[in-house]
Order: C-alpha cells, then sequence, then structure tokens
C-alpha cells in the first residue's frame, strides 16, 4: 500500500495588548487569554476556555513558578495564591500547559494508548505586563483515512508509534523518549473512515499500521519523517487493487522528475499512466495536498531554458487526466533559467492536460534575477490543449514586471471549459489576465469570477493582449472583478492587437463601468454577440437567463468546436453560471 500525507500549517499568532507599566512596589501578575489556534482540520481542541478549566503554569526571570495551578473565570487565569512581579526587571519565560499537570507524575498516555492532546502557550512576557496567554498544540496530530476499498472488508485498525514519549520537561517544553514504541491504538470500523491520533514532535518517527480485514490482515508502516508541533499530517490507505495513476503527493513528485527526464528511485513513469487511443496518458486518481516541504520537490513539468543566449525546449507532449480531482496548496517553484513558470512549466503542441483543478496554490516570483518571467497557476506556456482546468483562491504575486495568467501565461493553443474563480494578482506586474495573459489563439466556453487584480500596469479580466495571428474568445463570462491600483484594464482584454480578432457570445455585468477591451476595441473583427447581463444573471439583450445563452451556444456547436468536445453549463451559488458539467 501507498499512503498521501497531507501538512496542514495550524498554530497562527495572535498579537499581543499593550498596557502602561504600573508603578507599584509589588506588582500583581495578571494572565489573561483564552483562545485556542487549532489544528486546520478536525480540530478537537477547544477554541475558549470556560469557567472552572485548570491549567499548569511554569515560569522563569521576573515571574518564577514551578506548577502552580491556575483556574479559569470571567476571563482570566487565578492562580491558586497571589503571584507578583519580583524586584529584578526582568521579563518573565512563561509557559502555561492545559489540562493541568499532575505535581508528581505526568500520565501522557489515557488508558487506551492514545496520547494525550496537550495545550500549551509560551510568551516572554515584558516585566510588569499582563501575561497574554495564545493556546496551541503541543503535539503533532496524524489522520489516516482509509479508502472505500478497504474500508469494505476492514474490520478494526491498530497504530503503533515508533517512539513513546517518557516525559516532558515543562519550562523548557524538552521530551525524552522512551527506548520501547508507544502503545498500540485500535479502532473499530468507523463510518466516516477516518481515525486521528497525536504524536510527539520528533524526527525519524513512523507508524506501524494493522487492518484486520475479512480476508485477513494487512501490515504496513508510513515512511519515516520529522512531526512538528501543532502540525496535522493526513495519510490516505489505499488498496494495492488500484489503478495505475498517482495518488500520492510522493507520487507526484516522482512523476514531475521522471518526465522530465530526471531520476528518482523506486518509480517508472508506467507507474503513472498508460496509452489511450495511441496518447500517453497520465492519470491523477485522488486529491492531494502539499506541504510547503513537497511543493519544494515538485518539478514544473516540461520548460523553456534560456542557455547562454541559446534556447532548451522540453516541452509536456503527452496526455495528462487530472479526473476531476484537485491539487491544493502547491507553491509552484522557479527552476533556474527557466521563461514560462506554472505547475506545467511548457505544453506542446502535442500535450493536453484536462479536467484538472488547483486550489489554494500560489506562484512567486523569488527574484532570483530581474528577468520578467511569463507566469500561469496550472501553465506557463501553451500551445496544446488545456480543458475543464480550474483554478480557485489561487495567487500569483512578482515585484519584477512580470506577465501573469490567471490559468496560463501565453496561449498558443486552445483553452477550453476553464475557469480562474477568486485569484489574486499582487505585486507591480506589468500586465495581468484572469484566465491567460497573451492570447494567440483560442479561449472556449470558459469563465474568469471574482478575481482581484492589484497595481498591475495593463490588465484584461479574461486576457491580458491578443497576438497578431488569428484568436477568437467564444461564448466566455466574466464577472465581480476588482481592479486595484491598475492603470489601464478592460474588463474582457487590454488590447487587441490585430483585426483579425473575434468576440462571440461573451458576456460581462451592466454594472461594469469599463469598456470590454480597454485599447484598440474597434480592432475586433467580429463583436456584434458581446453582451451585457444583469445583477440576477439575466442577459439584457434577449432576456434569458445567462446559463441559458451559455448552454445555447455549446448546443448549436452540437457539443464540440472543431473536434474538441465542449461541457455544458450548471447554476452555482445564487444562480452564478460557475460550473461546467461533466467534471
Amino acid at each position: 500500500m501507498k499512503q498521501l500525507y497531507i501538512i496542514l500549517l495550524a498554530c497562527l499568532l495572535v498579537g499581543c495588548q499593550e498596557e502602561q507599566l504600573m508603578d507599584n512596589s509589588l506588582i500583581t501578575v495578571s494572565i489573561q487569554g483564552n483562545q485556542l489556534e487549532g489544528m486546520t482540520r478536525n480540530n478537537e481542541g477547544k477554541n475558549i476556555f470556560t469557567a472552572g478549566d485548570n491549567a499548569s503554569l511554569f515560569s522563569q526571570g521576573g515571574i518564577n513558578a514551578n506548577n502552580i495551578a491556575l483556574t479559569y473565570q470571567d476571563g482570566e487565569w487565578h492562580p491558586e495564591t497571589p503571584l507578583y512581579w519580583d524586584k529584578s526587571g526582568n521579563e518573565a519565560s512563561v509557559v502555561v500547559y492545559y489540562p493541568a499537570f499532575a505535581s508528581t507524575q505526568q500520565e501522557l498516555y489515557d488508558t487506551e494508548g492514545n496520547l494525550k492532546d496537550i495545550l500549551y502557550a509560551a510568551q516572554e512576557t515584558p516585566y510588569g505586563k499582563p501575561v497574554e496567554l495564545q493556546f496551541e498544540h503541543l503535539f503533532a496530530k496524524i489522520t489516516f483515512e482509509t479508502d472505500e476499498s478497504i474500508h469494505t472488508q476492514m474490520q478494526n485498525i491498530r497504530f503503533t508509534p515508533s517512539v513513546r514519549l517518557a516525559s516532558i520537561e515543562p519550562p523548557t517544553r524538552t521530551f525524552t523518549f522512551a527506548e520501547t514504541p508507544a502503545p498500540t491504538v485500535s479502532f473499530e470500523k468507523r463510518t466516516d473512515r477516518i481515525y486521528t491520533l497525536f504524536i510527539p514532535p520528533a524526527d525519524n518517527i513512523s507508524v506501524d499500521i494493522r487492518l484486520v480485514t475479512s480476508e485477513g490482515e494487512l501490515q504496513l508502516t508510513t515512511p519515516t519523517q520529522s512531526f512538528i508541533s501543532g502540525h496535522q499530517y493526513t495519510y490516505r490507505l489505499i488498496s494495492k487493487e488500484k489503478e495505475t495513476g498517482i495518488y500520492t503527493a510522493e507520487e507526484f513528485i516522482a512523476f514531475s522528475h521522471l518526465i522530465n527526464g530526471m531520476e528518482y528511485e523506486g518509480y517508472t513513469l508506467d507507474d503513472f499512466g498508460h496509452e489511450v487511443d495511441g496518447v500517453m496518458t497520465y492519470f491523477l486518481c485522488a486529491d492531494i495536498a502539499f506541504t510547503e516541504e513537497q511543493s519544494e520537490l515538485v518539478q514544473p513539468i516540461g520548460y523553456d531554458r534560456t542557455i547562454t543566449g541559446d534556447r532548451e525546449d522540453c516541452p509536456f507532449i503527452n496526455c495528462f487526466d487530472g479526473q476531476g480531482h484537485t491539487l491544493s496548496y502547491l507553491q509552484i517553484l522557479t527552476p533556474e533559467g527557466t521563461i514560462y513558470q506554472g505547475l506545467f512549466g511548457y505544453i506542446g503542441p502535442q500535450g493536453i492536460v484536462k479536467n484538472l483543478t488547483l486550489e489554494n496554490c500560489s506562484y512567486t516570483n523569488p527574484m532570483i534575477s530581474d528577468k520578467s518571467y511569463y507566469e500561469g497557476i496550472i501553465v506557463g506556456k501553451n500551445e496544446g490543449i488545456v480543458t475543464g482546468c480550474h483554478v480557485k483562491s489561487c495567487s500569483i504575486k512578482d515585484w519584477t514586471l512580470g506577465y501573469a495568467g490567471g490559468l496560463v501565461s501565453e496561449n498558443h493553443g486552445i483553452i477550453a471549459n476553464c475557469s480562474s474563480y477568486n485569484v489574486n494578482f499582487e505585486g507591480t506586474l506589468y500586465s495581468a489576465g484572469g484566465l491567460c495573459n497573451y492570447n494567440y489563439s483560442q479561449i472556449l466556453n470558459s469563465y474568469v469570477y471574482a478575481c482581484h487584480f492589484n497595481k498591475a500596469s495593463q490588465t484584461g479580466g479574461i486576457f491580458h493582449r491578443s497576438g497578431n495571428d488569428e484568436n477568437c474568445l467564444l461564448n466566455c463570462y466574466a464577472g465581480d472583478l476588482m481592479y486595484v491600483g491598475n492603470t489601464e484594464f478592460g474588463y474582457f482584454s487590454h488590447r487587441v492587437a490585430t483585426t483579425k480578432t473575434i468576440f462571440q457570445y461573451c458576456y460581462y455585468p451592466v454594472t461594469c463601468t469599463s469598456d470590454p477591451v480597454y485599447k484598440n476595441f474597434t480592432n475586433i473583427k467580429d463583436k456584434s454577440t458581446i453582451y451585457t447581463y444583469n445583477t440576477d444573471f439575466t442577459v439584457t439583450d434577449t432576456g434569458e437567463t445567462l446559463l441559458d445563452a451559455l448552454n445555447a451556444w455549446v448546443d448549436k456547436q452540437q457539443g464540440e468546436y472543431n473536434g474538441l468536445p465542449l461541457l455544458h453549463w450548471e447554476a452555482g451559488d445564487e444562480g452564478v453560471p460557475a460550473k461546467l458539467a461533466g467534471l
């Protein structure tokens, strides 16, 4: 079996309040704070402490305390006996644990072998100031998810971490480990297929897993890795009897190396795909969330590299089928010497990327040079087909006059059935386009919605600028776009550079105060079917709903455009045509 682990960062700090230093001979220690910054997912901790909760305080410096009991009441923590600042004038190193530590023996595991979820708040408090507590989880949390095929056969599951926590030195949060493994934690089959336990933050830890099924027992061990306090890690337990494809972050990392001709031990490209109708096709078979560390290992797929004035190309020329799955929290790299940046740096004329969503992903110019990059969340340069692909809640940040597109930076191929939703463009970008930056070819049956453009010099809602060749924008709409500090912008496009450009059946809101095209609107060869729509998504010229108008064009094309399948639209939230059916 192979596992997928997902790290979700937690522990967001809340700022301290400043108060005036009290000028008293005895300064009472005031202890406040009841907020827990919990783990992002399946938070089992308390968001707000309630009256009567008990904690333990340890402090060195201006406050000396060794396991002083605190009780929460009326918004403050009250010590069992009054605490005072000493006269040294030194700051205090304060650590508070919840629940309270026993005075003689630490009971770190419960009767069923689970490591308890201990919360702590640690801070350096200036002399005489109130102690403001912001609690975090002391341990890491592991979540195991079983797939349906395993769940159907499973009777119970048991986990044995490789390390056992023996004790904690409270003032310093130093851990001592026993020489034996941790207790085994057993779970009966759960209907939600999710099993969680806590693990001490340490290096080189693995977890032995024992699955009892109707057909016998299965045993496996997670990869050895480091765990960090307050972080959550998720493993997906997937049956060995699975289709060829990519299921885990490690497998995606391996694929990104191998497809670029780089070695990756333990895998071959045959592990991730096979031929479909004569085309080598690679399959994404699960949603994958990446940690920051994993993001650093993902190689942009395909590249266009300039070396000493010469160009070295390695385009992606196969098919990548996302099968409707989502990649999330990926931080896209900028390989040295490359021009086009994205999950796919460069898709060649034969390349196809389809049915893929990137959510909460980002690209940030690392400023390793003063050159301008071409940046798209999914593709830097497209000469092939990008269809059924979506970016959601992503961001592009660049301070070196880059050329950014939410989905694709430079399009020489076909973009169809795609969308950019809630994409944020920041920095001193030269130009930005919600779906793509430069469009030299075709954009079909797609939309841009709720995107934010901040300070780009030239901005187009769907694309920034068309090229000099024939290009078209067909059956697309834009809505709810926000421009802040942009010098020049158009709701569809900033500039049309040729009279060969066609805009047909394109829609934008009647409330829009800018032109559909900021410059050279007259250059459009055919602009007879550019319409506005009302706040209720009714097309102003025809009275039909925007959803019906978009689907009517798809029906008119008989579901295809030049042999490329077109997807029908479905209503999203509040009637927004924000979902393309069939994904």
